[in-house]
C-alpha cells in the first residue's frame, strides 16, 4: 500500500507540474519579477501581444530570451513567444529588417516594435509604445507643393510615411486654407518643403501653433527662400548658400560629390541608439545665430572634409573660402526645445528633405534616423522609471575575524584533521 501511495503522489505531482504553470520569486528584491510600472503598461494592453525571437536553433539566447518573456507571461497569459531561426528563415528576417541575433520583434494590433536591448527597462518601453501610438497624429502641411507623406514619386515621402503607420503613429496631411485651424490632437507637424508661399491666414495659423507650444518638423532644401525665412524668424538659424559637397562620399563608392554623409551622433535622445552612416543628398548647412531664445543643439553634422559648394556641381570642386565656402564640420540639423508651462516644446529643423524621400529612404540608416527623429520630436521617447533592482544576497560578507577563522580552518585544521584520522586508522590496523 505504501508503494502504491508513493506511486501515485509521484504521478499526481508530474501532472500538477504540466497542467498548470506556477512560479514563486524567492530572491530578496524580486528580481525575477516585474516592477510594478511594468504591470500597470501591460494592463493597458487590449489584446494579445505576439513576440518573434530571431535566434538560431541550439543558440544560448533562446534561453535568455525565454527567462525574460517569461517574466511578462506570468502577469498576462496572451503574450505569445515564438523563435524563429534566422538561417532558415532569412526571408521572414529580411522582410522584418531584423539586423542581429537576439532581437525581439513586437507586434501589437498591426504595429511593431523591434527590440535589441533585452532588458526590463528596453521591453516595457517598447510595449508602452505599442499600447499608447494609436491615438498620436502627425499631420504633413499640404496644398503648397510639399512632399507628401503618401506619395509615391521619387520626391514624396510615402515610404517613409508607412514606416510611420507601421510603428503606431497616424498620419494625415493638413490644408490650412481648407480646415481654418490646426487641430488640437496633433501631435506634431510636419512641413516639408512647400514650394509656392503660405497664404498671410496660413503663416498666422502657423505662427500661433508655434507659440502655442505645439511640436514642429521642417525639412528644407537648398536655395529654398520660403523655409530659411521662416526658420531665421522663428528660431535663429542662417541657411549656409550653396550644397554641401563630402568627398569622403568618394571613398564608399558613391559617385554623387554633394552626397553628404554623417558618420556619429551626439548623445541626444533623438539620436539614441543609432550606429549606422546615414546619407543626406544636396543639403544645406545651417547655422545658429545667438540669441534666439531656444536651447538649440546641432543634431547632424558632417565631416571635417566637407564644405558648402556655391559654384556649379562639375569637374574637379575645391572649396573657396573667398566665396564664403566655409570647411566642416557642418551643421545639417539642429534640435531645438524650450519650456512652455510643465512641458517642453520641440522642434527639428533638417537642412535636406530627400534623405526621407522613397528614393534615398533605404540608404544607410536613413530610415532609423528618421523614425528616431519623429519619436523624439512628437514627444514618445520618454522612458518609465523602472526601478534597479539590487541584488544583496548574491555577496557574502565576514569580518576579518571569521574570515582568519576559515582560512585557519581549512589550511591547517582540516589537513591535521585528516591527517590525524589517517594515522588513527593506521595504528588500530596494526593493533591487530
Amino acid at each position: 500500500m505504501f508503494y502504491v501511495l508513493l506511486a501515485a503522489a509521484v504521478g499526481l505531482t508530474g501532472w500538477l507540474s504540466l497542467a498548470y504553470d506556477q512560479a514563486w520569486d524567492w530572491t530578496a528584491a524580486g528580481r525575477n519579477s516585474l516592477s510594478e510600472p511594468s504591470r500597470q503598461v501591460l494592463a493597458r494592453l487590449q489584446g494579445p501581444l505576439e513576440i518573434l525571437a530571431f535566434a538560431p536553433a541550439g543558440s544560448p539566447l533562446r534561453k535568455t530570451l525565454s527567462e525574460l518573456v517569461d517574466r511578462y507571461r506570468r502577469v498576462r497569459g496572451d503574450i505569445h513567444l515564438r523563435f524563429v531561426d534566422p538561417q532558415t528563415e532569412p526571408e521572414l528576417a529580411r522582410d522584418l529588417g531584423v539586423q542581429v541575433p537576439g532581437e525581439l520583434v513586437l507586434q501589437y494590433q498591426g504595429r511593431s516594435e523591434h527590440l535589441r536591448r533585452l532588458d526590463e527597462q528596453s521591453f516595457t518601453d517598447a510595449v508602452e509604445g505599442l499600447a499608447d501610438r494609436g491615438d498620436q497624429w502627425i499631420a504633413q502641411l499640404a496644398g503648397h507643393g510639399e512632399r507628401n507623406l503618401g506619395g509615391q514619386a521619387n520626391h514624396d515621402l510615402g515610404d517613409f510615411g508607412a514606416a510611420l503607420t507601421q510603428k503606431g503613429f497616424r498620419v494625415q496631411t493638413l490644408n490650412l486654407a481648407a480646415a481654418g485651424a490646426i487641430p488640437d490632437n496633433i501631435g506634431l507637424l510636419v512641413v516639408a518643403g512647400p514650394r509656392v508661399d503660405l497664404l498671410p491666414g496660413e503663416w498666422a495659423l502657423l505662427r500661433s501653433y508655434i507659440a502655442s507650444g505645439g511640436h514642429l518638423l521642417w525639412l528644407m532644401d537648398p536655395d529654398d527662400p520660403i523655409g530659411a525665412g521662416v526658420i531665421s524668424g522663428l528660431f535663429g538659424l542662417r541657411v549656409l548658400p550653396g550644397v554641401i559637397v563630402d568627398p569622403t562620399s568618394a571613398a564608399l563608392g558613391i559617385d554623387d560629390p554633394a552626397m553628404a554623409l554623417v558618420t556619429a551622433y551626439p548623445s541626444h535622445p533623438a539620436t539614441a541608439n543609432l550606429s549606422q552612416v546615414s546619407l543626406f543628398p544636396h543639403a544645406a548647412a545651417l547655422e545658429l545665430r545667438p540669441g534666439n531664445g531656444w536651447q538649440a543643439i546641432p543634431l547632424l553634422s558632417t565631416g571635417q572634409r566637407s564644405w558648402n559648394e556655391t559654384g556649379p556641381l562639375k569637374g574637379q570642386l575645391q572649396r573657396d573660402p573667398a566665396a564664403g565656402e566655409r570647411e566642416g564640420p557642418l551643421a545639417i540639423g539642429y534640435a531645438l526645445t524650450r519650456a512652455q508651462g510643465r512641458s517642453e516644446q520641440r522642434v527639428l529643423v533638417i537642412g535636406d528633405g530627400d534623405f526621407l524621400s522613397n528614393t534615398f529612404l533605404g540608404n544607410a540608416g536613413n530610415l532609423d534616423l528618421g523614425l528616431n527623429l519623429v519619436r523624439w520630436a512628437a514627444a514618445r521617447d520618454r522612458m518609465l522609471d523602472i526601478p534597479a533592482k539590487t541584488a544583496g544576497d548574491l555577496e557574502l560578507q565576514l569580518s576579518r575575524t571569521a574570515t582568519a577563522l576559515i582560512g585557519f580552518g581549512f589550511l591547517l585544521v582540516l589537513p591535521l584533521g585528516l591527517a590525524s584520522t589517517g594515522a588513527l586508522i593506521w595504528w588500530h590496523r596494526r593493533r591487530r
